[in-house]
């Protein structure tokens, strides 16, 4: 039974990518990506937990397959039933406004980016997890690649290469990151860059392409420990260590059973038996307890307040004796479960809408839909093996610290707008001139009314 719902949910998948076999502009889009990426992240570790009856049981893993096609299916329909909405208006941008939210981002990021390197992480050895002032410190950090994608756009649109200086510190950062392991801003990286392409210059990656970056992706992730271990090390030695480790047997199920590369979706299996036990679901509470978790400092309002802010929800898990790993997941297909059991795809249902939502703006050349959907695809395909909190806190992210400056920015309805391009930066270059020679004080120079003035001369 268990390798027929495995069956049912790789079809389900590879239903969502197969479109893209024609269709250039579905290549970046939601169902695609999500296809492509639980094949790996969930099909992969859920074959394996299949073929070794200790790990968890069959009624679990059961369970889990059932909840993880649901899932996907809602997210699919959340996508497809925004097909035939209708957008009433889209918010339209001053683009001088919008380069100096930008500049100022970025400042805000590279400040805190420096003010972290200053400071020694603290780490919580209960959680796992970072604590102290350097949290704060980090958070206000990642605020700089807000900057960087809004000045990508604008320098896409008006072709000004003085906006290059705000992007080409964050792609430093993005390499470093890869670097050292980091598979979430390398993800990211290549969605964008993929993004800005497709927008802006109609160009699609080639499906056999994309497959072989997914699957260069999976070994990525699936040697992460590799990567990661050998940090210190020179490159040319990194990539010898790599090799050495046979990479491409962590993508078979001995190599998964091995080592082991299943313990997100263990986790989620377990996580999920001891709430159908214990039956106490936490009706979307987490959201607020994880927001308040993140966003409100206890460095500054004290620990005891903090805690006082959140509800207090029963875990079942703790209860069955089970506790997972430090640094790994329950995925966000068990947290769905944790929640409303069966019916917590409804959750996924929403992800799939909104997803739309942005996509459909986006490819209207809509700024902030396409702000949106660079920053939040990534974080939606990861959803289904990581966390969906996490999706919500990167919204509540971007509403307070890039929002009010997008407020700022907007032009209400009827205002001109200045045209995108070099037309339209010639446009804006020769108002702000013009505006200056406005502003400019003194008594204007005396001459005679009678003389003839050269050619092209702006004296009055």
């Amino acid at each position: 039974m268990n390798w027929l719902l495995f069956g049912v949910f790789v079809t389900v998948a590879v239903a969502m990518v197969v479109p893209a076999i024609w269709r250039k502009d579905y290549r970046l889009q939601f169902p695609c990506l999500t296809g492509l990426t639980v094949i790996y992240q969930i099909a992969l570790p859920l074959a394996s937990l299949n073929t070794q009856s200790g790990e968890v049981t069959a009624a679990s893993l059961r369970r889990f397959s059932v909840m993880a096609i649901l899932c996907l299916l809602a997210a699919w329909a959340g996508y497809e039933w925004r097909l035939g909405s209708k957008h009433s208006g889209l918010i339209r941008f001053d683009l001088r406004r919008l380069a100096a939210s930008a500049l100022i981002l970025v400042a805000l990021g590279g400040f805190f980016t420096w003010r972290f390197s200053a400071v020694t992480p603290e780490f919580d050895p209960e959680k796992g997890g970072m604590t102290g002032i350097a949290t704060i410190y980090l958070t206000l950090a990642f605020v700089g690649r807000y900057g960087a994608i809004l000045a990508a756009i604008i320098f896409m649109r008006a072709k000004d290469w003085l906006l290059l200086v705000l992007v080409l510190p964050q792609l430093w950062n993005y390499y470093q990151l890869f670097l050292i392991g980091r598979r979430g801003p390398t993800g990211e990286i290549m969605v964008i860059i993929c993004m800005l392409l497709f927008f802006y210059r109609q160009w699609a990656l080639p499906f056999w392409l994309m497959l072989l970056g997914v699957f260069g992706m999976a070994v990525f992730c699936f040697n992460i420990g590799t990567i990661r271990a050998t940090v210190e090390q020179p490159l040319s030695e990194r990539i010898e260590a790599i090799r050495a480790g046979d990479p491409l047997d962590s993508l078979t199920l001995q190599g998964m059973a091995r080592d082991p590369q299943f313990v997100e979706v263990f986790n989620a299996a377990k996580f999920m038996e001891a709430k159908a036990q214990g039956k106490n679901y936490t009706y979307g509470l987490h959201f607020w307890n994880q927001l308040v978790f993140g966003y409100v400092p206890a460095q500054i309002v004290g620990r005891e307040f903090k805690e006082s802010l959140k509800f207090t929800l029963t875990d079942d898990a703790e209860k069955a004796g089970f506790e997972k790993s430090t640094g790994t997941c329950e995925t966000g297909i068990g947290e769905a479960f944790m929640a409303y059991g069966y019916f917590g795809c409804g959750l996924f249902f929403v992800l799939g809408a909104f997803m739309r939502w942005a996509w459909e703006g986006a490819i209207r050349k809509n700024i902030l839909h396409q702000f949106v959907i660079m920053l939040c695809t990534l974080q939606a395909v990861m959803t289904f093996s990581s966390q969906l909190w996490a999706f919500v806190n990167l919204l509540v992210s971007i509403a307070l610290f890039a929002g009010p400056l997008l407020w700022w920015s907007n032009v209400p309805r009827g205002a001109p707008v200045a045209r995108d391009g070099p037309e339209g930066l010639r446009e804006r270059r020769l108002k702000w001139r013009k505006g200056g020679a406005r502003r400019s004080v003194g008594p204007k120079p005396a001459v005679a009314e009678h003389l003839e003035q050269p050619a092209g001369s702006r004296t009055p």
